[in-house]
């Protein structure tokens, strides 16, 4: 299990942790990554070896992470609009 830092191109520190748990089914190809910062935390599944080299593609990661809690089979609740009486 890694833990390593990188620097996001808007000038943000993401820090990343590999998670102990993996989707059933994918615990020897698989691992969940969280990526956090100061206001942020993301998370996302990739495959071992895309994460297990010298200089894995943070942004790429990045990009197909959902926020922590979210769900990308789920659509998210409408906000009730605070307007209406």
């Amino acid at each position: 299990m890694h833990s390593r830092e990188f620097f996001f191109h808007q000038g943000r520190t993401w820090f990343v942790h590999a998670r102990p748990s993996v989707r059933k089914g994918e615990v020897d190809t698989h691992v969940t990554l969280e990526l956090m910062t100061d206001n942020d935390s993301r998370v996302v599944s990739c495959r071992r070896e895309e994460w297990e080299v010298r200089e894995p593609d943070f942004a790429e990661l990045l990009a197909r992470s959902v926020a922590t809690g979210a769900s990308r089979h789920v659509a998210p609740k409408a906000d009730p609009d605070p307007l209406a009486s």
